[in-house]
């Protein structure tokens, strides 16, 4: 395998793709020769490479990773399977519904693995509650609710301002929700409001109503305080008939007091133990791997990343027009 784009999250990669038994990490590129020298020493020594294209060509990489800005992510996802390479991308794939159709067809035409990286399918909660609510544990489903309000730094990075912010990190709490409902959104009314930026919304707030009535309820705004605690403050809540289920972040498993700072470590998606990264990252490029060497469909496809995109969008049009926006059923 190959890894593309090695900022802080495609170092992480790297590193896990390099302690997974059934992967060989041959090369990692980025557009820095510095950068790609430092994170070659975290991880074997890969052949360092400064264009995606050199990269691609190579014979003996088999799949690359993804791991670059947003507006790169199509581009080079196209002239990999164009040599036959699988693909995982991390999400958002891309804004684009032309883009993604774009990225199907190559997929279908060049029968590789496509991948979005949904990492938070991979932690055990989210993947137990998941299991409670499709198998019936929690009876009828009555709603879901969602929130990711982030660190209001992040939000002046250069990366967000190509798209609406609901769409990045954003994203990950839709896929939840229609992966948790298995079924599909009929209808969404949602509202923005710009703080920052009044042209460019920082708060949303977005209900969806599923075919079967069943009501999920999104909230993200980009006002939790500069390095308090954690990066975000996360819920999710899963009601029933039957019961209720909730995971939230920071949570109380680990606290940290120092004379500085108090800290919630992060002790599920990419937590470093005895030197490996673990977790849920772990767990979804080992996934990756396995479906390209067994040949099976990955757990998170193509076609998730389009309907969350979907939503995503319909989100942002409701906002815009103050008014429900209809979603026709899937073809």
């Amino acid at each position: 395998m190959g890894v593309i784009g090695l900022g802080r999250f495609g170092a992480l990669h790297a590193r896990v793709l390099a302690q997974l038994p059934q992967v060989e990490l041959v090369g990692i590129c980025s557009r820095s020769e510095e950068r790609v020298g430092e994170v070659a020493a975290t991880c074997g020594e890969p052949r360092p490479y400064t264009d995606p294209a050199a990269l691609l060509a190579a014979p003996d990489i088999d799949a690359v990773d993804i791991v670059t800005e947003v507006d790169r992510h199509t581009e080079i996802a196209l002239a990999a399977m164009e040599r036959g390479k699988h693909v995982f991308c991390e999400i958002l794939v891309t804004p684009s519904p032309r883009e993604m159709d774009a990225l199907a067809q190559a997929a279908r035409a060049s029968d590789v693995v496509f991948m979005p990286g949904f990492l938070e399918r991979f932690d055990v909660r989210r993947a137990g509650l998941r299991q409670k609510a499709v198998e019936g544990s929690l009876g009828r489903l009555v709603s879901l609710y969602g929130r990711r309000n982030i660190w209001r730094g992040i939000l002046d990075e250069p990366r967000f301002e190509l798209y609406p912010l609901i769409l990045q990190p954003g994203i990950h709490t839709i896929d939840q929700l229609l992966w948790i409902a298995a079924e599909e959104v009929r209808e969404v009314y949602a509202r923005g409001r710009g703080i920052v930026d009044p042209a460019r919304p920082d708060t949303w707030w977005a209900m969806l109503t599923f075919e079967s009535g069943l009501l999920g309820v999104i909230e993200q705004s980009w006002f939790v305080p500069n390095r308090q605690l954690n990066w975000c403050d996360v819920r999710l809540e899963i009601v029933g008939t039957s019961g209720t289920a909730q995971i939230k972040e920071p949570g109380d498993a680990t606290w940290i007091w120092t004379e500085e700072t108090v800290e919630a470590p992060d002790t599920y998606l990419a937590p470093e133990v005895h030197g490996r990264i673990s977790g849920a990252l772990e767990a979804e490029l080992a996934h990756f791997a396995s479906c390209i060497a067994q040949g099976r469909a990955p757990l998170c496809t193509l076609q998730d990343a389009h309907e969350a995109l979907a939503v995503g969008l319909a989100i942002v049009e409701s906002a815009e027009r103050g008014a429900p926006v209809s979603l026709g059923a899937r073809s």
